[in-house]
């Protein structure tokens, strides 16, 4: 297959050329290495946990709920079904987190 733009030249994209723009990138908006990245809010007990995938299913509710809000006929059910689907989600999430114990941390 004929191409109208070339491959850029190999010797621009050299490791260490490229590498010092890369760190000085990653440097200059403060960003950690990728193999440190994690989530600063992850949840660490059962409790936190289960909130957090409440919180999850509200805002898949509002927006799937906002979606339907804008379709009409079969598109819509389709839809409100999936909110539907959540909300039985949700209500699973709220029976067990009345189950569960309050824990004092």
């Amino acid at each position: 297959m004929f191409k109208i733009t070339p491959n850029p030249p190999v010797d621009h994209l050299a490791p260490p050329a490229f590498q010092l723009a890369a760190e000085r990138a990653f440097a200059h908006y403060a960003l950690p290495p990728a193999d440190s990245r994690s989530s600063p809010n992850r949840p660490h007990g059962w409790e936190e946990t289960l909130v957090h995938i409440y919180e999850i299913l509200q805002c898949a509710s509002v927006n799937a709920y906002e979606c339907a809000d804008n379709l009409q006929g079969s598109n819509r059910k389709l839809a409100l079904g999936a909110v539907h689907l959540i909300d039985m989600a949700q209500q699973h999430l709220d029976s067990l987190l009345d189950k569960e114990p309050a824990r004092a941390d």
